[in-house]
C-alpha cells in the first residue's frame, strides 16, 4: 500500500455529508480523521464538541492534520426558521472555534461546506434573512477572516439540494429522500409552495469530489455548486414515480417563507479553476437513494421486532 497523500480532519463526520466525505477520502488514499461529539477516541477519531479551540488545535496537531473540512452544522432552513440565537450558539460559535483551531494547529487548507440555497435566499430576500442563511453567510466571513490571519487556503463551497444514500428522511432535510420515503411508506408528499420551484440537485458523491478538488488545488474563494441541471419539484416527483413504480399522493401546502423559489447555481468558476463538473444525473442516481431507503426501512422494522 502507498502512504496516504494527505491527513484530513472532517468535522461533523457522523452526519450525512461528513460520513461520505470520510469514505471518499479513505477510498482515494488519504488519511481521514473524523471529528465527532461522541464515540471512542482513537488515532483516526477525535471526540470533540468544538467548544474549546485550544483543545481541538492540540488534537489536530497531534494527528498531523494538514487539511480540514468543516461540515458540522445544526439545523436547516425550515427547522432554524428565525431562531438566530440557536444558530449563533450551535453553529457559529463552534465554527469560530474550528477556524481558530485550524490556525493554531498550522493547518494548510480548509474547506467550508456552506449553502447555495441559504446564500441564494439572502440574495433574493425582501425582508430580514432567515436564520439559516444568515448563519451560513456569517460563517463564511468568520472563516475568511481567520484564513487571512493565519494564512491558510480557504475554499468555501456552496452546494444546494444535496442528496444520496444515507440521508435520513426523518430529519426533514432533502426533498429527494423525504419524498421517496413518503412514497415508499404510502404517505402523501407535502409540497410547500408551487411545484414549479426548481433546485440544482447535487449528488453527495459529486460534492465530495468537489471538496477534494478544492482542497488538493488549494483554490481560494467562495463557489456555488449545483447539479447537472435545474429540476422542478414536479419533475422530481415524476422521476421518483418512474424509479419506484408507485404513484405519488401529492398534498400542496403554503410556501414556508424560508425557501427561495428557484436555486440555479453556476458551476463555471469552480470548473475553470479545478476541472470539476457534476457527473451524477438525478434520473440515474435516484435508484441508489431508493434502494438505501428500502434497506433502512427494513432494518427499522426488524429492530422493532
Amino acid at each position: 500500500m502507498t502512504a496516504p497523500r494527505l491527513t484530513v480532519a472532517v468535522t461533523g463526520a457522523g452526519g450525512f455529508i461528513g460520513r461520505h466525505m470520510v469514505e471518499t477520502l479513505r477510498r482515494d488514499g488519504h488519511r481521514a480523521i473524523s471529528v465527532e461529539r461522541t464515540g471512542e477516541a482513537s488515532g483516526d477519531h477525535v471526540v470533540d464538541d468544538l467548544s474549546d479551540p485550544s483543545s481541538l488545535a492540540a488534537d489536530l496537531k497531534r494527528a498531523g492534520v494538514e487539511a480540514l473540512v468543516h461540515a458540522a452544522w445544526t439545523g436547516h432552513p425550515r427547522s432554524a426558521g428565525n431562531d438566530y440565537a440557536s444558530q449563533l450558539r450551535d453553529c457559529l460559535v463552534p465554527t469560530t472555534n474550528v477556524a481558530l483551531a485550524a490556525g493554531l494547529a498550522g493547518v494548510r487548507s480548509v474547506v467550508l461546506i456552506s449553502s447555495g440555497g441559504g446564500i441564494t435566499a439572502i440574495r433574493q430576500r425582501t425582508s430580514a434573512p432567515a436564520a439559516y442563511g444568515w448563519a451560513k453567510a456569517v460563517a463564511e466571513g468568520i472563516l475568511e477572516a481567520h484564513a487571512e490571519m493565519f494564512d491558510y487556503a480557504l475554499t468555501t463551497i456552496r452546494p444546494t439540494a444535496v442528496y444520496g444514500p444515507g440521508q435520513l428522511p426523518e430529519r426533514g432535510l432533502g426533498a429527494v429522500s423525504v419524498f421517496a420515503d413518503a412514497m415508499l411508506s404510502g404517505e402523501p408528499i407535502r409540497v410547500l409552495g408551487p411545484d414549479t420551484a426548481t433546485r440544482d440537485y447535487l449528488h453527495v458523491a459529486d460534492l465530495t469530489r468537489a471538496v477534494l478538488a478544492g482542497m488538493t488545488t488549494e483554490v481560494h474563494g467562495a463557489f456555488d455548486l449545483g447539479g447537472p441541471r435545474p429540476v422542478s419539484i414536479r419533475e422530481l416527483i415524476a422521476v421518483l414515480e418512474s424509479a419506484t413504480g408507485l404513484t405519488a399522493d401529492v398534498e400542496h401546502l403554503p410556501a414556508s417563507g424560508f425557501d427561495p423559489n428557484a436555486v440555479e447555481l453556476d458551476n463555471t468558476p469552480f470548473h475553470a479553476l479545478t476541472g470539476w463538473a457534476p457527473e451524477c444525473d438525478l434520473e440515474h442516481s435516484v435508484t441508489d437513494v431508493i434502494d438505501w431507503l428500502r434497506d433502512h426501512r427494513a432494518h427499522d422494522r426488524s429492530r422493532r421486532g
